[in-house]
């Protein structure tokens, strides 16, 4: 009798998840426990954002989905094939240390922009070299990306 009383609470304090990627893929992204804050209505609207705080630095992995193309990233910077449609990458530096790494894009009638804002290693350096454990070559912001444009289909 006692357990049917307190089921109801539990859910009560469970977090809604974020369509597009679950907390534990943000956690090896940035490299332990997250904080999530979600707004997200169905599928195709809303915001995702992780957070992990790491001594004085904030490290966050955030994912925008709407109707409109919000994303920043200048006219010209650099298109990345077979993640959705119309992708680009850039950085951004948005406070002096704090660097925001941008992969925005989209799937159909629905723009995406995944971002990771303070995280060493987003992007691969300028030569383009992988990391020898990744042999396919895509960065952390690229895995991120294909995995939200991919969840968009």
């Amino acid at each position: 009798m006692l357990s049917i009383v307190f089921i109801p609470g539990a859910f009560a304090q469970t977090a809604p998840p974020c369509p597009w990627l679950t907390t534990g893929s943000a956690a090896k992204i940035l490299g332990g426990d997250v904080t999530m804050m979600v707004r997200a209505s169905g599928n195709w609207e809303g915001s995702c954002r992780f957070t992990r705080q790491t001594g004085e630095a904030m490290e966050a992995l955030e994912i925008l989905v709407g109707k409109a193309d919000t994303h920043s990233c200048p006219e010209g910077s650099p298109k990345l094939e077979a993640i959705g449609n119309e992708a680009v990458q850039c950085r951004r530096s948005i406070a002096p240390g704090q660097e925001t790494d941008t992969i925005a894009g989209r799937v159909r009638n629905v723009y995406f922009v995944v971002a990771l804002t303070n995280v060493a290693g987003a992007i691969l350096g300028q030569s383009g070299d992988a990391r020898p454990a990744d042999p396919y070559g895509a960065s952390p912001l690229e895995r991120l990306a294909e995995q939200v444009s991919g969840n968009l289909y």
